[in-house]
């Protein structure tokens, strides 16, 4: 799955001579952390909930409510942005954005092609993706298989699991390392009673963890 499938579209963006003010209220309004500041259709900063609080005066403060909100209204997006914005592409993975979210430490990466800014895809957007692909929310059986790391055991596995007439909603292991002796399965599959099928992986030797039983949204 790529970027450009998952990305908001709509956004609600600022110029640079936008007070800061308007932006703290469009935060507000429409409930987002951060807003991308463009000149056309082109891309030159962020501005975001931290920044705000960075230039907001304290809320020990003498001033006056009006009085704050003139020193915000006369204050602008270009002396507040960040100006070097870490961007991806609508054909960049899922996971690639993921991995530059989580070394960036930053909430949102926005989208451009060539130097239009197309999208926005956020921390949120990929919690979703993760959800979906696990199959949260379904009426389902999840549970963790410790196997051999070697060639050909998935397809051990996949093949009990379709012995005993079941579907797997989704399957997640870690990845091959040079030298582990094991690796690690999640399984979910359809249904809710599978402990027939979780003592005949403890038969063939695999590591079974303790099946949970998911519905509507819990896992």
């Amino acid at each position: 799955m790529y970027v450009g499938r998952r990305m908001t579209r709509n956004l609600i963006t600022v110029a640079r001579d936008t007070s800061i003010l308007k932006v703290k209220n469009l935060l507000k309004q429409y409930n987002i952390d951060q807003v991308p500041v463009v000149e056309g259709k082109r891309i030159v900063g962020i501005i975001t909930d931290k920044d705000l609080r960075q230039v907001s005066p304290s809320p020990a403060s003498t001033l006056s409510v009006h009085e704050l909100n003139y020193l915000l209204s006369e204050m602008k997006v270009e002396d507040v942005m960040t100006r070097r914005v870490v961007t991806v592409t609508p054909g960049t993975p899922i996971e690639d954005a993921a991995k530059l979210i989580n070394e960036k430490r930053v909430n949102s990466l926005p989208v451009v092609a060539g130097e239009e800014l197309v999208g926005i895809i956020t921390t949120c957007d990929l919690l979703n993706v993760l959800l979906e692909f696990m199959g949260v929310g379904l009426p389902s059986t999840r549970f963790e298989v410790t196997f051999p790391n070697r060639k050909g055991e998935i397809a051990v596995i996949a093949s009990l699991i379709h012995e005993f007439d079941r579907t797997i909603l989704s399957l997640v292991t870690t990845a091959v390392r040079e030298g582990s002796p094991t690796r690690t399965a999640i399984i979910r599959l359809d249904g809710m009673d599978s402990s027939a099928l979780l003592q005949a992986l403890r038969d063939k030797g695999y590591r079974v963890d303790e099946e949970y039983r998911g519905r509507e949204g819990v896992s």
